[in-house]
């Protein structure tokens, strides 16, 4: 159900994290963060339980309002346009490579939007248009699907 990915996916997450050996600095999220009908998206919602600053990277656009749709950026990459609703900027359409669909940023906690736009384009690779952890974390979670498919 669109807007409840935090429900679904954030208990697993959280025993994922205990497992870990070293504490991240920062974590990144295939979802969205402050860019939701209520300001709550899976990166906003996991910074209270993190209390580590996140970000969220969404592939689609996940409409807020009826009405809202975003601003194409430029063609080049690290061209962006804010998403602006009733005034206020909720997140920012993100071309990390020139020619390619855009990318949904938005700060989740702990972080500034300019911040969450650097970094994402900084851990961009020349093989895809999305950020390397969440584009890793996101090619495993395909492959353990067709493990677990194929028992």
């Amino acid at each position: 159900m669109p807007g409840f990915l935090a429900f679904r996916e954030l208990p697993l997450i959280l025993e994922t994290v205990k497992l870990l050996e070293h504490k991240p600095e920062l974590y990144m999220f295939d979802g969205n963060g402050y860019l939701h009908p209520r300001h709550m998206g899976i990166a906003t919602h996991a910074a209270f339980y993190l209390n580590t600053p996140t970000i969220g990277v969404a592939k689609t656009y996940f409409r807020v309002d009826h009405k809202t749709d975003y601003t194409e950026p430029e063609q080049t990459a690290g061209s962006y346009t804010d998403i602006i609703i009733d005034g206020e900027i909720y997140g920012r359409t993100l071309r990390t490579h020139s020619g390619v669909k855009p990318v949904f940023v938005s700060a989740g906690n702990g972080i500034s939007l300019d911040t969450a736009t650097t970094l994402t384009l900084q851990l961009v690779g020349s093989e895809s248009r999305i950020p390397i952890p969440t584009r890793l974390a996101d090619l495993e979670t395909h492959t353990a699907r067709s493990e677990l498919l194929c028992k």
